[in-house]
C-alpha cells in the first residue's frame, strides 16, 4: 500500500513528464501539418492516457535522429552543415549533407522547419531549399539574417561541421473543401485564418485589400467558377493583367 508521501512523489514525477506547451515563437506560422501545437496536443493526450493507466511505457516516442535517411514531418532530424557561405552582409547560403548520394525528396511548394535554441528559448522558422530537386548528397538553404532576431543570431553562429535540426516536408498549399465546417481537423496555425463556404466578392475584396503589394491571382476551375471569380477580382480593383484564368 502506498503512503501519502509516496503518492506525492509519484504525482510530482508524472508532472515532470507532462509535455510543455509551445511558445508562440515556436510556431512558424506557415500552416504546417502537423504544427508544433498539433504535436503538443498529441503528446498531451498520450501523457494523460499514460498517467491514467500509470504506464510510462505509453510515453515512448521516436527520438531526434542523427544521420537521417528519411525526412519526417513529426520528428526533427539532425543534418550536418558542410558549408556556410556569406553572400551579402545579411544573407547566407548554407549547405547540409545528406547520407551517401541520397536526395532530399521535396516536391515543388514544400518546405522544412528549422529548429534552434538561443538564450534557452526554442525558435522555429520555415525555409524552402533552393538546391535542385535532384541534387544528390546535399541540400542548400538561403537564409536572410536581419540585424536583430533570435534566428539571425542562431544562424550566424553556424560553421562547417555543426549540426542543425530540420522537420518536414510540409506542403506550401492549403485546400479547404466547401463542405467541411470544423476547425478541429485543420492545422493549429490555420484555424484563425480559415473561412468556410464558397468564395464570394466580399471575401476576395478583403483578401486583395489585405495585401501589402498588388497581388497576382491564378484562378482554376469550371468555366462558371472562373467567370465569377474574374468578376470579383475586377470589382476588387485588379485589372485583367493581374490575374490568369486556366
Amino acid at each position: 500500500m502506498m503512503d501519502y508521501g509516496e503518492e506525492g512523489d509519484e504525482e510530482e514525477a508524472w508532472l515532470q513528464l507532462r509535455p510543455v506547451e509551445p511558445l508562440p515563437s515556436q510556431c512558424c506560422g506557415s500552416g504546417c501539418s502537423p504544427c508544433v501545437f498539433d504535436l503538443y496536443q498529441r503528446d498531451l493526450a498520450r501523457w494523460e492516457a499514460a498517467r491514467a493507466s500509470k504506464n510510462r511505457s505509453l510515453l515512448s516516442r521516436e527520438e531526434t535522429q542523427s544521420c537521417p535517411s528519411k525526412l519526417s514531418p513529426e520528428t526533427f532530424l539532425a543534418f550536418l552543415i558542410s558549408a556556410v557561405d556569406r553572400l551579402t552582409k545579411d544573407t547566407y547560403l548554407v549547405r547540409f549533407a545528406l547520407p551517401g548520394n541520397s536526395q532530399l525528396g521535396l516536391r515543388p511548394g514544400q518546405h522544412l522547419i528549422l529548429r534552434g535554441t538561443v538564450d534557452d528559448l526554442e525558435i522555429q522558422r520555415a525555409y524552402t531549399p533552393i538546391s535542385p530537386a535532384n541534387a544528390e548528397g546535399y541540400f542548400e538553404v538561403l537564409i536572410k539574417c536581419y540585424q536583430t532576431g533570435l534566428m539571425s543570431r542562431y544562424v550566424k553562429s553556424w560553421k562547417a561541421g555543426d549540426t542543425a535540426f530540420w522537420r518536414g516536408p510540409f506542403g506550401g498549399f492549403f485546400y479547404k473543401p466547401n463542405q467541411e465546417n470544423s476547425l478541429e481537423q485543420l492545422p493549429w496555425s490555420y484555424r484563425d485564418r480559415t473561412r468556410f463556404g464558397r468564395l464570394d466578392q466580399d471575401l476576395l475584396e478583403e483578401l486583395v485589400g489585405s495585401c501589402r503589394r498588388k497581388p497576382f491571382a491564378l484562378v482554376c476551375g469550371s468555366a462558371e467558377f472562373t467567370k465569377d471569380v474574374a468578376g470579383y477580382l475586377l470589382h476588387a480593383g485588379l485589372a485583367e493583367d493581374s490575374y490568369f484564368l486556366f
